[in-house]
């Protein structure tokens, strides 16, 4: 038996996740873990928005032993008892290796990534126990702030909603069954949906033309990845072809630093539409109201908006 703990948290990079594999920490866990059923909650029964989501447990190695389910979820909302819940989601992410890297590899004698999985970790569960079930969204204030935008933006969002933008494009309209499936929703992350293109990975803008993202993550950096993977600003110029999908590029941190990635996509009804991480597709913001602007609509912990809208394409390739 082996015990795979997720920290389902970003939208764009690839969650924290680690196995625990050690047969004396393993029954300790399984124990504190039977004791209390009201503890656990279904995968995806809690808050699933933007930001963190919970701490999601998977018994990886054979069956899942007597009193646990194969998956659950802790620390996310859904659980009958939130207090034990949260409790035992802080025991379970204090195991997180300390030479952990992004994607789950190793990375010697640098904890860095770690230490910020633990920190970040520790306070979203306290903060979403504190905020309850009902006001799990970061702050409608502060996600209104972000970076200046230029005086063409507004324009550019009128003129699509209005059918007269600057340049052609290939809008669909909402219909979210396909990425929504199970075979493709848990595989395939924001930048992915945004771009319409199926990687089955947490693609990250650049990775398949060799640029890495640096840890500042911030929107140009961001935007460079986009651009190399073949994505343009849209209306300059104006592209031939098809799959010309318009794309708005958001960027932001946790409270503790933590920083990540998210993308909005236009549909022909105008209004846009986003997937966070494995979650479904949606359109709607963390407010729940429908997105007729990116720049204006909550987005949580995603409070920087690339200043230039992005256009997608047939030649785009992502990983």
């Amino acid at each position: 038996m082996a015990i795979r703990i997720t920290i389902e948290m970003f939208s764009g990079r690839p969650n924290p996740s680690w196995e625990i594999t050690d047969l004396d920490r393993l029954e300790q866990l399984k124990e504190r873990l039977a004791r209390k059923p009201e503890a656990r909650g279904p995968v995806g029964s809690g808050y699933t928005g933007l930001g963190f989501d919970g701490v999601r447990v998977d018994c990886t190695a054979g069956d899942a032993p007597a009193g646990l389910p194969s998956s659950f979820e802790l620390a996310g909302g859904g659980a009958p008892d939130p207090v034990a819940s949260a409790d035992l989601a802080q025991t379970l992410v204090e195991t997180v290796p300390r030479d952990l890297s992004e994607g789950g590899g190793i990375a010697v004698g640098d904890t860095s990534y770690s230490d910020l999985v633990l920190e970040t970790a520790r306070q979203e569960i306290e903060r979403s126990l504190k905020a309850g079930t009902s006001a799990r969204v970061y702050s409608s204030s502060r996600a209104q702030q972000g970076s200046a935008l230029p005086d063409g933006w507004k324009e550019q969002i009128m003129a699509l909603a209005a059918g007269a933008p600057p340049c052609a494009f290939d809008s669909q309209v909402w219909a979210p069954a396909y990425w929504n499936h199970p075979s493709i929703q848990p595989y395939n992350n924001c930048y992915a949906y945004g771009v319409a293109y199926r990687s089955d990975t947490f693609a990250r803008p650049g990775l398949k033309h060799d640029y890495f993202l640096p840890a500042a993550m911030l929107g140009y950096q961001v935007a460079v990845g986009c651009y190399k993977d073949g994505m343009t600003q849209f209306g300059y110029p104006c592209r031939e072809g098809t799959r010309r999908f318009v794309v708005t590029l958001c960027t932001g941190a946790f409270p503790s630093g933590f920083r990540d990635f998210h993308f909005y996509r236009y549909h022909v009804e105008g209004f846009w539409s986003h997937k966070h991480a494995g979650n479904q597709a949606r359109f709607v913001d963390e407010a729940s109201q429908v997105i007729r602007d990116p720049a204006s609509c909550d987005r949580g912990i995603y409070t920087e908006v690339y200043p230039y809208l992005l256009q997608s394409h047939d030649s785009v390739t992502i990983r």
